[in-house]
């Protein structure tokens, strides 16, 4: 399999409603979507989203890096055999690009390795050794007024999911739990994301108040760069810290994991700068008794949806997030929509590559900005 071409796409995706929470708020996002075309004619897709608050990544400064410098170290790439093609592609795909453009990293990659699971016959989860037991995946809330919550509360309890995460940070936190528990009853896991709201000890504080809720974790309790901070939360409440905003590279990963500062790595294949970024931090976690989750991004089509399952589908992991579709997006990319049913249970994506059909129309439709580059 040798990369004969490469589209670039920039889209704009419209969301059902306003997310937010303590960081940001939105009510589109913009995506970067690659399409490699090999020798062979196969074509392989990847997504990646910039979330400047996050990496310091703009889409901007993705779309220069994949252009300039990352396309042209991949120009060549060969793929005959999955165990020394990952490994060349990790070579090429470099902690050091992704600490540059984590997006641009994830979409290029996960582009290859769409392609190359379609050339070898192997789904990308079968690339990296996985399996095919049905995944259950998480409702999450965002920051919304009263009677649009309420109504989310009543959806959440009729699809009957297991698992609920709830942005919290302003001073109706505790309102917010109290209602979740009331709609959702005390069987469900809640748990939440202040997405670096608090100090260090108001998180202690305020989360003491939402104990009295049975919540089950806490994700990203004080600000990205204040891992002592973390660590306090971690070491002097009885619940489990979620690292999210402050893991965003490998460096962040060992130094997590040497602090002892969380419990679980939220690993968010953009943020991290693909699968194979992703699957290394989860390893370093795994040495030091961390666990992972699988996170996503607040719009991502099924191309990011359909990577985040089949990495799920390879990896054992505390919570997934992701596989929103419909219940998100005004308009998806494919066929089939990548998202979960009643009680969150998904299925394993079948077939090769990432298991999508892509239609092209939707992206042309979609597109901000579409560019084609021939490779040598």
């Amino acid at each position: 399999m040798w990369l004969k071409k490469i589209h670039l796409y920039l889209l704009q995706i419209e969301l059902c409603m306003p997310i937010k929470h303590y960081l940001a708020e939105r009510t589109h996002s913009q995506n970067l979507v690659v399409k490699v075309v090999t020798d062979s004619g196969v074509v392989g897709y990847g997504e990646g989203i910039a979330r400047h608050y996050v990496t310091g990544e703009t889409t901007a400064t993705s779309l220069t890096f994949l252009r300039d410098h990352l396309i042209p170290t991949i120009n060549g790439l060969y793929c005959y055999d999955s165990e020394d093609f990952l490994g060349t592609l990790r070579e090429l795909i470099s902690k050091s690009n992704r600490a540059r453009a984590p997006a641009a990293c994830c979409a290029l990659e996960l582009a290859i390795l769409d392609a190359a699971g379609k050339t070898l016959g192997k789904s990308v989860g079968e690339l990296l050794g996985g399996g095919v037991e049905p995944l259950v995946y998480s409702a999450v809330m965002p920051m919304m007024s009263q009677p649009s919550f309420h109504r989310l509360l009543h959806l959440i309890r009729d699809l009957k999911m297991s698992f609920v995460k709830i942005k919290v940070g302003n001073d109706r936190d505790l309102a917010v739990l109290s209602l979740a528990r009331e709609i959702l009853g005390h069987q469900v896991d809640l748990r939440v994301d202040a997405n670096g709201a608090w100090s260090a000890e108001e998180a202690e504080q305020r989360l003491e108040a939402m104990m009295a809720y049975g919540i089950s974790a806490v994700e990203q309790p004080v600000a990205k760069h204040d891992l002592a901070g973390l660590k306090r939360v971690a070491d002097r409440l009885d619940i489990t810290v979620v690292a999210d905003e402050s893991l965003c590279l490998e460096n962040d990963a060992e130094d997590l994991a040497s602090l002892q500062a969380c419990h679980v790595f939220n690993l968010r294949l953009s943020k991290c700068g693909g699968i194979l970024a992703a699957d290394r931090m989860l390893q370093i976690g795994k040495e030091r008794g961390i666990v992972a989750q699988l996170g996503c991004q607040v719009g991502e089509t099924a191309i990011l949806s359909a990577a985040g399952r089949q990495f799920a589908m390879s990896r054992k992991l505390r919570y997934l997030e992701g596989s929103y579709s419909n219940y998100l997006l005004k308009e998806d990319v494919v066929d089939e929509p990548v998202e979960f049913g009643p009680g969150g249970v998904a299925q394993p994506l079948t077939g090769t590559g990432l298991g999508i059909k892509v239609k092209e129309e939707a992206l042309q439709r979609l597109a901000l900005m579409h560019q084609e580059i021939s490779l040598s």
